[in-house]
């Protein structure tokens, strides 16, 4: 009997799925004089078939996106200098018996083989943890929405980043096919503080709104995002959005490095 429950367990164990990993993997430094990649909005390093390709890349961004860190600046703590600012030519494919899939079930495949290369390759490791602290909640404002919904973007096309350029005296944010968790990722960058999506909303927004504030008093400088320019953000997202934010606190999710160091050699 017990010659045989070992058997059993052994076959149960032999059966269980293997971690997703890619089959080779080429990984090279890009030299620091090299001029900097110019992307439209809609590049992507994920293709068909499980493939990572990216000729300019940080590690920085590839843990981003392994692990799905949105606000990464904020959320993604204890990297050294040079995996923010160190970049890597990287291509990534996993074997010929790689099943073929959805956009999305593809892109969720090679997050988890990104993890694992991260892992051999870096020798990266992490974990995370949830923190309680001060956030904004974005908030439908009363009176309700004043961006228009429009439909939902068909793959391969994909939900569109929201675009902002903002400084103290004007702003303008763009979005095509957008949504208020892009909305919320956004203002993040701007208010350099986590800002959590609470409007309830599932759609997907069309928008490109301007604001400008009167010539600066006595010559003073317009760059720059100070007390002035973020009166005018909070109080644009109310008058030409229908949003608002609101002081909160909530729970931040931080991704935090243990162990990281430059990739072992291809």
């Amino acid at each position: 009997m017990g010659c045989a429950a070992l058997l059993l367990a052994g076959i149960a164990v032999g059966q269980q799925p293997t971690e997703p990993s890619f089959e080779v993997v080429s990984i090279r430094a890009v030299p620091q004089n090299a001029a900097p990649m110019m992307r439209s909005q809609d590049f992507t390093p994920i293709l068909p078939g499980g493939k990572y390709i990216d000729s300019q890349t940080t590690l920085l961004f590839m843990i981003a996106f392994a692990y799905d860190v949105k606000n990464p600046g904020h959320q993604l703590v204890g990297l050294p200098n040079w995996a923010k600012n160190a970049s890597y030519s990287v291509s990534a494919k996993p074997g010929e018996d790689f099943p073929a899939l959805g956009q999305r079930e593809n892109q969720e495949q090679v997050r988890l083989m990104m993890r694992k290369m991260l892992a051999d390759r870096f020798h990266l490791r992490l974990h995370t943890e949830t923190r309680q602290e001060r956030v904004y909640g974005l908030e439908v404002a009363k009176g309700g929405m004043r961006v228009k919904e429009v439909a939902a973007p068909i793959p391969p096309a994909k939900e569109g980043y929201v675009n902002a350029a903002m400084g103290d005296r004007a702003g303008r944010m763009i979005g095509i096919k957008s949504t208020m968790t892009g909305m919320a990722v956004a203002l993040a960058v701007f208010l350099k503080q986590p800002v959590v999506d609470q409007t309830g909303l599932k759609g997907y927004y069309d928008f490109d709104v301007r604001w400008s504030a009167e010539e600066a008093p006595q010559g003073q400088s317009s760059g720059g995002l100070g007390t002035e320019g973020l009166g005018l953000l909070i109080s644009n997202l109310q008058s030409q959005f229908g949003l608002q934010l609101r002081n909160t606190t909530g729970a931040v999710t931080y991704w935090v490095v243990d162990n990281v160091e430059p990739p072992t050699e291809n």
